[in-house]
């Protein structure tokens, strides 16, 4: 009986390893065929090219197919060769991807998390959020970070903050981000300015006038020098400031204007002091959360977007 057994489970491993493939063996394959010679690749990995021949050739005996033809330059790949290269590159990518998040994870104690917003995202978004997280996390230690969108942005790609609530997304692989909402950006200066008087703001009138400007690269000021660049508007700005206490304190004093969103308005500018117009054509900035992809499915990191994405979903 206990042979019975013993031969079953020989059967049962059999016929699984027919469908896995050697990861040595797939990377030699990958980095010979990118580099199209054995000789190339034996420079760039340090390995004797006898034997990636060797492991090349046990992987084209186990998947039954010959996947590299030798030329006289080096070597090129035969129709299964494109087919396996092609699932290669994304198949590393995910064990390199793999391993990474199992780095910062053993680095990253257990039980903590961070977020990170604007002054307005913190003021008047992030005390529901945190609530409804640590109501369902009540042991997991929780870091908030008030910065900048343009800080915030440098701060996620980093890895310095796990979850930010930002503007500037770029197309790449390397961030998972979802749209918050999107608003208008408004001029915005003292109650008596005259510009900020009228129904809409035209980029000749805005070309006219001393201008505070945000002085992180990326977000709002992305936006905002695109519209620039649109128009042909040379600015009049002096000086660039993030803060947005300074702003109004400057704006209040001095007869110039900064530039912000129609929620900061709304929630921090008195409008006993102050006053805004909107721009025509408009200007639109879109908010979104934004973590890093190696961390996007982590559990704490998946939560704590989900509650961002619920309350600013109720709240506008």
């Amino acid at each position: 009986m206990a042979t019975s057994r013993k031969t079953s489970r020989s059967q049962v491993a059999s016929i699984a390893s027919r469908d896995l493939i050697d990861s040595r063996r797939l990377f030699y394959f990958f980095h010979v065929a990118r580099l199209g010679s054995f000789s190339a690749a034996e420079t760039f990995l340090d390995v004797a090219q006898s034997a990636m021949s060797r492991q090349i050739q046990q992987l084209e005996s186990e998947i039954g197919v010959q996947l590299l033809e030798r030329t006289g330059r080096g070597v090129a790949l035969t129709e299964f060769g494109e087919i396996l290269y092609e699932q290669a590159d994304v198949i590393l990518e995910q064990m390199a991807s793999t391993l990474s998040q199992i780095h910062i994870a053993r680095r990253r104690p257990a039980g903590e998390i961070s977020v990170g917003g604007s002054s307005v995202v913190m003021a008047h978004y992030m005390p529901e959020i945190l609530a409804r997280f640590t109501k369902q996390f009540p042991k997991v230690r929780i870091t908030a970070v008030q910065a900048p969108t343009g800080d915030l942005y440098e701060r996620v790609t980093q890895g310095q903050v796990d979850v930010g609530v930002v503007l500037y997304v770029p197309n790449s692989n390397k961030l998972v981000s979802q749209k918050l909402m999107v608003e208008p950006l408004l001029l915005i200066g003292r109650k008596d300015h005259p510009a900020t008087g009228k129904q809409a703001v035209t980029p000749s009138a805005l070309a006219e006038l001393d201008l505070l400007l945000p002085a992180s690269p990326h977000g709002m000021r992305e936006m905002i020098d695109q519209y620039f660049d649109a128009h042909g508007i040379e600015p009049k700005c002096q000086m660039q400031i993030d803060s947005v206490p300074l702003c109004k304190a400057i704006v209040l004093e001095n007869d110039v204007c900064c530039i912000m969103p129609q929620s900061s308005f709304e929630q921090e500018f008195d409008p006993a002091c102050f006053s805004s117009a909107p721009f025509r054509p408009a200007i639109y900035r879109t908010m979104y959360v934004a973590s890093l992809a190696e961390r996007a499915k982590q559990p704490l990191v998946a939560a704590l977007t989900r509650h961002i994405v619920d309350v600013f979903k109720e709240r506008n």
